[in-house]
């Protein structure tokens, strides 16, 4: 029976299952609503904030709840609309509602309690501790408190936290818990003068009583001086931490600040891609084709809320984009602009930025803490700035709290990184952004030049809207294909290092002309593995089913699963002999040897070792971009909304390894990346070219890349997978199992599957390991589910949850670790 108490179902940042009831103090009755943030305790002692999902008078049945010990916002920090994107992917992708406040809400919006480790004053040394316990205790003395975590981190043993139980039950350390605060916004002290310092008359009397105080006379004029202006009331405030740093003199400032003469204020800052940028370049007028394309948007979104703009590389989509996002402004607007990759799209963050200014917020995980959280305030009109009418971001930005949403554009839609894999949410961005706009009634444009298969065969069944742009902006013709035959030119001994003739051929003219070069090899490192000649023993990671991959820059061979690096051995490990021989080149060979086959070559790499920061990713390729390097090598980054003006050859370097990979979108993948790499070259007014080095000239899809055939490829893919039971004509369901013990994951799977084929028969396949069967020191086998489109998704994923939550329950197999990926790709 509802009585006059108020209770609040909130979201803990947690991996559990449902919402939890907290009673509502009544001072925060009238001031709480769903949104808020509120800081509860969970479990013994623990501390979390949490949001607010609903509010109601209904006492909880069984137990007495406790109650809310802080509200922290006055306002919601979660809208209505992001809360039924949060229930949504909740249920759809198979998560807790903790999981996505996770993903969905920067670590500075989330306070929450730590436990923190202090040295007992009572505790007297009796001779009884061991080196290890005797280590971590010294580490806690000396640093007066230590963190759990910074324990776990600390390295003093393989497992500190028995360590820690048994000092602890020795009454050597105590442990306590703190709400750790994390930043919430980065703020910047500024000066400014005193209201009563403004005018010219207070100055000049300021001056002359600060005759005696030459530093704090010097600070006063250096301020105008700073400002460029003799007139106070005019003089704009100033850093104080640069004021300080000009004359050197904090005690000046001090001093003033105490007199009266400046005020000193906080103010929120901006990251660097935030700073307001000049407004009012004009939009460029379209051609016909363009303007024909537009016109036809519009018209398909009287019918459909999402449309795919199918348009070939160079076709000038972005300023499509850009009338676009002008009219949604004009109507008031607010517009999610999403790419797949921030840091190699800073050219059309710069294109964006030159027409609408200060009105752009720029949103990804590469960004601080500090900046995310502006953002994400900004966009509540919490800031002292403009509140963002666009937000340019990849696919976390799905989560910002944008309450006047009129349209989503999402680049590039056919790129993989619109996925997320680990941890949970497992969501792909392009999918929940239809959910999102239908919540705000909005708009969707999809735009590439190599759609998804699932993506293309929903437009041409009515779900989507369709428009193509099928010619170059300023009719340049598309790059000429020429395929080498690398197996050919190895039996003629034509190859020099990893390239063709042909190719050979074409880095020099174009060298020669003064034009740039792509060189295109999707693996990073320097060689794939080495190999001993005389046992053929090939050094692999302990903690993973994978070779080592030497990395000539460390001088180490390297795991690309977990992160492992050993040194390079002298030896074989395995029988001692010397005769150790690479195998396989990546994206450093290449880099390393190009100057040997071509004098005088200026060359970059671009790649996740070359681009671990946004400033070396923008400094590499503005070196291309102004003709400091004749040749970029990289990887797959290379194929994500780049355009370089001079660059009139690409090379593929190697085409094979994409196509033999073992996955139903194996053929797909390998065409939208030489496509959209071949789409590099030629896109200004020269006709460029591109050169695939294969071993297999007459594979299917490398005859299709060639004829630039999409639909050719995709007719024949959608053949094979109506008659195999592939998306887009079942849905499709995929559980990982992990374990340290292949023979407890082996019983948990059989188990799994047998209860599964019970309930889905033959739509069911598996358990079976995948191509890697361990990373990070646990086994992995999976199971996959094939739904029917006519068939009830939401019935299927509940029956799913009940046979996993038997296993769950089971004590044998409660250790097994298990992720649900839903529409996995």
């Amino acid at each position: 029976m509802a009585g006059t108490d108020l209770y609040a179902q909130v979201i803990l940042p947690l991996a559990v299952e449902g919402m939890f009831t907290y009673r509502v103090p009544e001072a925060f009755m009238e001031k709480i609503s769903p949104g808020n943030r509120v800081l509860v305790s969970f479990g013994k002692k623990r501390i979390y904030s949490a949001i607010v999902h609903a509010i109601h008078h209904d006492p909880p049945e069984g137990f007495t709840p406790k109650n809310i010990l802080d509200l922290l916002d006055e306002l919601p920090m979660v809208g209505k609309e992001q809360l039924q994107l949060w229930d949504w992917m909740s249920s759809y992708y198979m998560c807790t509602p903790g999981e996505v406040m996770r993903a969905a809400l920067p670590s500075g919006l989330r306070p929450e309690s730590e436990s923190k480790v202090r040295f007992s004053q009572h505790y007297e040394d009796e001779g009884v501790l061991d080196s290890h316990e005797r280590l971590l205790l010294e580490v806690v003395k000396d640093q007066g408190e230590v963190t759990v975590g910074e324990l776990q981190l600390s390295g003093i043993s393989k497992n500190p936290m028995t360590i820690l139980k048994r000092l602890v039950e020795m009454g050597a350390v105590e442990i306590n818990e703190f709400i750790r605060h994390t930043v919430a916004h980065k703020s910047v002290l500024y000066l400014r003068f005193s209201e009563q310092f403004r005018t010219e008359q207070a100055l000049h009397g300021l001056l002359d009583q600060l005759a005696r105080a030459p530093k704090q006379k010097e600070l006063v004029e250096r301020m105008l001086d700073l400002t460029g202006t003799t007139r106070p009331e005019q003089a704009p405030s100033l850093k104080k931490k640069e004021l300080t740093k000009s004359i050197g003199a904090t005690g000046a400032v001090t001093a003033l600040i105490k007199k009266g003469v400046l005020e000193q204020f906080e103010k929120e800052e901006m990251g660097k891609e935030q700073d307001p940028a000049i407004n009012g370049q004009p939009i460029n007028i379209l051609n016909k084709e363009q303007d024909g394309a537009l016109e036809k948007i519009r018209e398909q979104f009287t019918g459909h809320q999402a449309v795919l703009l199918h348009g070939v590389t160079s076709s000038g989509k972005t300023e499509l984009y850009i009338h676009l996002i002008r009219e949604m402004l004009d109507l008031g607007k607010q517009v999610l602009y999403m790419l797949p990759e921030i840091a190699l799209t800073t050219q059309i963050i710069g294109r964006i930025r030159q027409v609408f200014g200060n009105k752009v917020g720029v949103y990804h995980s590469r960004y601080s803490d500090s900046e995310r959280v502006h953002v994400y305030r900004n966009l509540l009109g919490l800031t002292d700035d403009e509140t963002y009418s666009i937000v340019i971001g990849v696919r976390s930005a799905i989560f910002l709290p944008i309450a006047n949403l009129g349209m989503i554009i999402i680049d590039e839609e056919h790129e993989t990184t619109y996925k997320q894999h680990d941890p949970a949410p497992r969501y792909h961005a392009r999918d929940t952004a239809q959910v999102l706009a239908l919540f705000h009634n909005a708009r969707v444009l999809m735009g590439t030049a190599t759609p998804s298969f699932e993506t293309l065969y929903n437009a041409r069944n009515k779900k989507f809207g369709y428009v193509t742009l099928s010619k170059r902006y300023g009719n340049v013709d598309p790059p000429e294909m020429v395929v080498a035959n690398i197996k050919q030119a190895i039996k003629r001994k034509q190859m020099v290092s990893h390239f063709t003739p042909q190719l050979t051929e074409a880095i020099k003219e174009t060298l020669a002309l003064g034009e740039q070069i792509i060189l295109f090899q999707n693996r990073r490192g320097y060689s794939h593995y080495i190999v001993c000649n005389d046992c053929r023993h090939i050094p692999k990671c302990d903690r993973c089913d994978v070779s080592l991959t030497y990395h000539r820059i460390s001088g180490k061979l390297e795991c690309h699963y977990c992160g492992h690096k050993e040194a390079m051995p002298v030896g074989c490990p395995s029988c001692r002999g010397t005769n150790m021989t690479m195998k396989g080149f990546g994206t450093e060979k290449i880099e390393d040897e190009l100057p040997l086959v071509f004098e005088g070559i200026r060359v970059g790499r671009l790649d996740t070792d070359t681009a671990r920061s946004l400033i070396q990713t923008r400094k590499l390729i503005r070196n291309f971009e102004e003709g400091d390097l004749d040749v970029l090598i990289g990887t797959q980054m290379l194929s994500k909304g780049l355009d370089f003006s001079n660059v009139s050859l690409v090379g593929v370097l190697d085409a094979d390894q994409m196509l033999h990979f073992p996955d139903f979108r194996a053929f797909e993948r390998s065409y939208q990346l030489i496509s959209q790499v071949s789409g590099r070259a030629g896109r200004r007014k020269k006709r460029g070219r591109v050169i695939i080095q294969t071993m297999d000239p007459d594979h299917p899809v490398i005859r299709y890349i060639i004829q630039q055939d999409h639909e050719g490829l995709y007719i024949d893919q959608m053949e094979e997978r109506r008659l195999f039971g592939y998306p887009p004509f079942k849905r499709m369901i995929r559980i990982s199992f992990r374990h340290k013990i292949p023979s407890i994951l082996d019983g948990a799977t059989d188990l799994v599957a047998r209860d599964l084929k019970q309930i889905f028969s033959g739509r069911v396949f598996g358990p079976q390991y995948p191509p890697v069967r361990k990373t990070h020191n646990s086994f992995m086998k999976q199971i996959i589910i094939k739904i029917e489109r006519e068939a009830s998704f939401e019935r299927a994923r509940e029956l799913l949850k009940e046979v996993l939550d038997g296993l769950s329950g089971s004590e044998v197999f409660r250790s097994v670790r298990v992720s649900i990926d839903v529409d996995p790709i």
